[in-house]
């Protein structure tokens, strides 16, 4: 919460900026893969490693290569229920494997927009395949900070001087500079259910924020 609060000897005047800056974001930050069940965990692993190459080789068709496909996790775990005589018995094997993916061409009617990259790789996974976050964000924060920083700042020092005039003093210098932030990545838009048909989905990119709060403490005189 905002806070403001005076001190004697030295006159002192502390405040609270608070401000929020939004942009257009300029990536999306996929999390994808593949998951498959069997009944002997060779059989899953082997379904698993074919099922991971050829979404690979979709995002690489795609343009996405380098840093922006990293494998995420690699996993075999076993499928366990309890039978009637109350012993756990394994039912079968379940091999998954996810990749983080950065995406660049946002604009809808882009070939390799979100939605026709999410597409060709449902095509290609099938019903192995598995969505597990889509994010809007930007590839360098670093001018929307400064943006939300600055508006903080302002926020400040209007709130500072009109505590100043009405104390009847005037703003000296600063003495101490607090800074708290939180970067949020909102879903404005919205991310349609997939289809088993693989049709491009809808996909949204609305706006990135960025908040700053901005903790200041002033010698008035």
């Amino acid at each position: 919460m905002p806070t403001t609060a005076f001190t004697s000897e030295p006159s002192t005047v502390m405040v609270t900026g608070t401000a929020t800056a939004t942009a257009v974001p300029d990536i999306v930050r996929l999390t994808i893969g593949v998951s498959v069940t069997q009944t002997a965990v060779s059989a899953a692993f082997d379904a698993v490693a074919r099922l991971s190459t050829a979404l690979t080789e979709t995002l690489h068709a795609r343009g996405v290569r380098g840093a922006d496909l990293t494998t995420a996790g690699l996993s075999v775990h076993p499928q366990t229920h309890w039978s009637d005589g109350g012993r756990q018995e394994t039912t079968g094997f379940t091999a998954s494997t996810t990749f983080r993916v950065v995406l660049r061409e946002l604009e809808p009617e882009a070939a390799n927009s979100p939605a026709a990259v999410i597409a060709a790789c449902v095509s290609v996974g099938g019903d192995a395949i598995r969505l597990d976050g889509l994010e809007f964000d930007l590839d360098d924060r670093s001018d929307l900070a400064t943006k939300a920083r600055e508006l903080a700042w302002t926020a400040a020092e209007s709130k500072a001087r009109q505590f100043a005039d009405l104390a009847d003093k005037d703003l000296v210098e600063v003495l101490e500079v607090l800074e708290d932030f939180d970067q949020i990545v909102p879903m404005r838009g919205r991310v349609a259910a997939m289809k088993a048909d693989s049709a491009p989905i809808a996909v949204e990119r609305g706006e990135v924020e960025e908040s700053i709060s901005v903790r200041v403490r002033w010698a008035m005189a």
